[in-house]
This record gives structure tokens, sequence and C-alpha cells, in this order.
């Protein structure tokens, strides 16, 4: 059965693209996250999504929020986890490609949005249920990815035990990942940020 979507096609039972002149196309998968931190979750989707794909989209959302609770981490910074996680994990970075989206409405709207904003794509992975049934509204195939031991790799999870210092968070993400939040004192900021101190205020204002 072949699918038809925004000029391209695209065949389920071999997620190769096919392109309105017939050229079989890199098969992708987009891999929708806020990423808050990176951790070892994440990679083992992406490992899974590149057994049947040739190349992964990471879709960075809320990309224009940082320095808050749920989105302590800027969006480059994100882009930065993903590029060391991925190595760590020993996955070739050409087959790895990162995209920014803003928070969306959920609206059909904004799967066109996120298709402008990114290379084909022809699988999408993601757990915001309400932004999943748009792209299925919009006719692409979407999988909720496999929960890996999701009690421990959970941003949430890692986020509080960061502003805990308990240091078994760096368990949980890629040893350069773990490096890179030190170096931004991810710690800090965290308890900058859930402390609301004066403190707190007086240093983001002269950041």
């Amino acid at each position: 059965m072949v699918n038809i979507n925004l000029n391209y096609a695209y065949l389920i039972k071999t997620d190769r693209f096919i392109n309105m002149y017939g050229v079989c196309m890199t098969s992708r998968a987009l891999f929708f996250g806020r990423f808050q931190p990176v951790h070892k979750g994440h990679v083992k989707v992406a490992e899974d999504i590149l057994k049947i794909h040739d190349e992964i989209i990471f879709a960075v959302g809320m990309s224009t929020e940082s320095h808050t609770p749920r989105n302590p981490f800027t969006a480059g910074e994100r882009v930065e986890m993903i590029r060391l996680a991925m190595r760590d994990a020993g996955i070739p970075l050409d087959r790895v490609i990162t995209v920014t989206i803003p928070t969306l409405e959920v609206s059909i709207a904004s799967v066109y949005y996120v298709v402008m904003m990114s290379p084909s794509f022809n699988e999408v992975y993601m757990g915001n249920i309400p932004i999943a049934s748009m792209f299925r509204q919009a006719g692409y195939k979407v999988r909720i990815p496999t929960p890996y031991h999701r009690e421990k790799y959970n941003g949430t999870v890692i986020r509080t035990l960061m502003y805990n210092r308990d240091p078994e968070w760096r368990e949980l993400v890629e040893p350069s990942v773990a490096r890179y939040l030190d170096e931004i004192k991810a710690e800090e900021r965290i308890r900058r940020i859930l402390d609301k101190t004066e403190t707190h205020i007086f240093i983001e204002e002269t950041d």
C-alpha cells in the first residue's frame, strides 16, 4: 500500500521514500521531544529507530524556552547533548539530524510547520499524544516509543536528582553528557531556577 503525503509517497513495508519521480529516497524518522536533558532512554529509542531507518531527525521541542523548571536547558545545549550522547553510543553523526521547534499549538497547522522546518521524513516517534494525533490526521505514520525503564530514564526524575545533588543522575545519562552538564553547571542552574531566591534573580539578570 502506498500513502501520498505532501508530494511524497512511502512504502510501509520497506519504510523507504519514493518521490514523485519514482526515485528511492533516504528513510528518516522524526523523533520529537524536549530532551531536558538527553538521557539513556532517548539513546535507546534512537538505536531502535536506526534499526529501521537510515537516519534520525531529533526535533527539539519548546526550543525557545529555557531556564524554567520544565525546560532548564537551551536549544543549543540540548543539540550539544544529543551529539555527545550519539557519539558515546557509537551512532555515526552522519545518520543524525537535529532541528529546533518552538512551542506548538495542538493544531494541524503545527504539523505543517514542523514539515517545513525539517528534512523529509516518513515516520514520527513521539510521546505527546495530542500532537501525535495531529500528525496522524495529516497522514503520517506515528509510533509511541516503547518506555525504557521510564521510572528512572525520565527527565523529571533526572532534574530532581540534579536539584538534590544526588550523583545517581550521572548514571542515567551518557558519560559525555554528564561531563557537559557539569561544564555548564547544570545542578546550580536547576537549584537557582527552582529556589527562586533573590540571589537567583540577581545572578540571572547579570549573566
